[in-house]
């Protein structure tokens, strides 16, 4: 049974609403059509997730979904990467694991995922405008707290690369919002240009999809704090810094598998201050994993819920508009504290 299941979403919810006097829910979603996903992923691979199900019960695949039988090693592949005829070899040349299942609603499911993260990307805007102006006209305290907003999806996406699924994750929310904001051409930077954008990573699993799709351009930065050797087991490495334009864009920090919340404070404080701040972006983008949380069921970290509110604060004090994107997270008791946690640590309150 997977661990990526509706309860996730139904834990946070539930804390949410339970706490008025700092959020404000809204369920309204903009249809932003597939422009800004094709910005990120390419047309055979979203072409083949849409339509995956179908073809898959017309070859007479198992009705519980879509699952790689191969999955193309790199000494195997054929030379010149010949394009899959069928939908149970497409199944492994666009998805490099076991986990990432598709069933009749994973589409859609994705698909909504993606137009939730815009509609909320969308938002930041605004609001980080009315912010940003309030500063410049001193009705705005330059210390007061950044406006922040918190996209509540699943299935997750940061282990989606370009063209191939995996990893519980489909079509790279935090990419799409990424990108988006990027090609707003009225949207403009402190320098002039597009507006730079600085994601942070704190899923306990490195966001291979994230990196492969940013890897080789400067805008935005990626980073990423994840265990040093746990799934996806082949990328993560902090010798991986991005390539050509990218290069010293992509910053990785391995911990150990029993990193504690003061040791993970410490590694995250000074990512922001060697990285993040130096980077002066405009917006920051978390992809918000709480899977490094001590009870976990399919990771290995040892922190508590007193470290949430500790990171949102660090968070909070880069300064800027802040969207939070949700990933991981799979300790149901507790996901709601613990991503709660982090979002009242970012406007300033205790969970």
């Amino acid at each position: 049974m997977s661990a990526e299941s509706p309860n996730r979403r139904e834990a946070i919810l539930s804390y949410l609403e339970e706490h008025p006097d700092s959020f404000e829910i809204t369920e309204q979603v903009e249809d932003f059509g597939y422009d800004p996903i094709k910005r990120v992923h390419k047309q055979d691979f979203l072409d083949y997730l849409e339509t995956a199900y179908e073809e898959w019960i017309l070859e007479g695949g198992h009705p519980n979904g879509v699952l790689p039988g191969t999955i193309p090693h790199y000494k195997v592949a054929r030379l010149g990467r010949l394009k899959a005829a069928n939908c149970l070899a497409k199944s492994g040349e666009y998805c490099f694991d076991m986990s990432a299942v598709i069933t009749k609603d994973t589409f859609k499911a994705a698909w909504n995922a993606a137009q939730v993260t815009l509609t909320a990307t969308k938002e930041l805007v605004r609001v980080g405008h009315v912010y940003e102006k309030g500063q410049a006209d001193g009705t705005v305290n330059v210390g007061s707290d950044p406006p922040g907003i918190y996209a509540l999806v699943r299935p997750p996406g940061h282990h989606a690369q370009s063209d191939v699924c995996g990893g519980y994750c489909f079509l790279n929310n935090i990419a799409i919002a990424t990108q988006w904001l990027i090609d707003q051409p009225d949207l403009k930077g402190k320098h002039g240009g597009p507006k730079k954008i600085a994601i942070l990573d704190v899923d306990f699993h490195h966001g291979n999809g994230t990196q492969e799709i940013f890897y080789t351009t400067s805008n935005p930065l990626y980073t990423s704090l994840h265990s040093v050797d746990d799934y996806p087991y082949f990328t993560g490495s902090d010798q991986e810094c991005g390539e050509g334009e990218g290069l010293g864009f992509n910053v990785n920090i391995p911990l150990h598998g029993a990193t504690t919340d003061d040791e993970y404070l410490e590694k995250f404080e000074k990512l922001i201050r060697d990285h993040v701040i130096p980077y002066d972006a405009d917006y920051i983008l978390v992809s918000l994993g709480v899977d490094t949380y001590k009870d976990d069921p399919i990771a290995g970290f040892l922190l508590t819920s007193d470290a949430y509110p500790r990171m949102g604060k660090a968070i909070r004090e880069i300064g800027l508009p802040t969207l939070f994107v949700q990933e991981g997270g799979y300790c149901i008791e507790k996901l709601g504290l613990n991503v709660g946690g982090i979002l009242q640590g970012f406007i300033g309150k205790s969970a």
